[in-house]
């Protein structure tokens, strides 16, 4: 267990749980949030049809078996402030607990079926280095963690620190992410289905250039799918 994984544990030994969203103290029977506030979330529910608008992002563009986001990414809501705060202030664990919902959600249907390992999206390690953690690796964590399928964190690397794509422009999204990957172990890929995971999906450009580099690299059947916490409602819809 690490340093950071113990001090989760103290504190919530010392300190009651709460729900992030609303910050009532949560009962034994709730994990993470509270069940008021999981009735009401926004979820996408693209994960329970073949063809939905997400999927339909990378059609001529990059053969992707699925993809699904859990929740909507809106302005001045409450969930997009927990991603923000897992991406950007240190609570990563957050993202490991999101991720662990999602994957409860996934297994009551047939999204998983066939996916036997999970690859998050890698950053640079200049950029991991300031921020401390990649929090798709806690979301690759998570979802490993409910489902037990295995996941590995080194197959690919990101080899450019390209300028952080939350703000940009749809266009500027995708002119920001040529050649970034690499796949450092294409022998751990080969013959799998992947599924490749991150925090929030905008335009699906980051996603389609490492999906394009794993193809490219393997030599034998590779097949992808795709699973975020969070998607740009107006993207997935336009």
């Amino acid at each position: 267990m690490t340093l950071q994984k113990v001090i989760r544990a103290l504190k919530g030994v010392i300190i009651a749980p709460t729900c992030p969203i609303c910050g009532r103290r949560l009962t034994p029977q709730e994990s993470f949030v509270c069940l008021d506030c999981q009735l009401a979330a926004p979820y996408t529910h693209l994960w329970q049809s073949r063809d939905n608008a997400m999927e339909q992002r990378f059609w001529g563009i990059v053969p992707i078996e699925r993809a699904a986001a859990f929740l909507w990414f809106t302005e001045g809501s409450k969930w997009r402030e927990i991603i923000h705060e897992f991406k950007y202030h240190s609570h990563w664990f957050l993202a490991e607990q999101s991720a662990e919902w999602f994957a409860s959600e996934l297994l009551r249907t047939d999204f998983l079926e066939g996916i036997d390992l999970i690859v998050p999206v890698p950053l640079h390690w200049h950029r991991r280095l300031s921020r401390g953690y990649n929090q798709s690796e806690y979301i690759a964590a998570g979802i490993s963690h409910k489902t037990k399928i295995p996941y590995t964190f080194n197959a690919v690397k990101r080899i450019v620190d390209n300028p952080p794509q939350a703000g940009a422009k749809f266009l500027d999204r995708w002119q920001n992410i040529d050649n970034i990957f690499t796949v450092a172990r294409p022998e751990a890929l080969e013959g799998r289905h992947i599924l490749l995971v991150d925090d929030v999906f905008t335009s699906g450009a980051t996603l389609t250039t490492l999906s394009n580099a794993i193809l490219t690299a393997c030599k034998e059947n590779v097949k992808i799918s795709v699973a975020t916490i969070a998607a740009t409602r107006h993207l997935i819809e336009k």
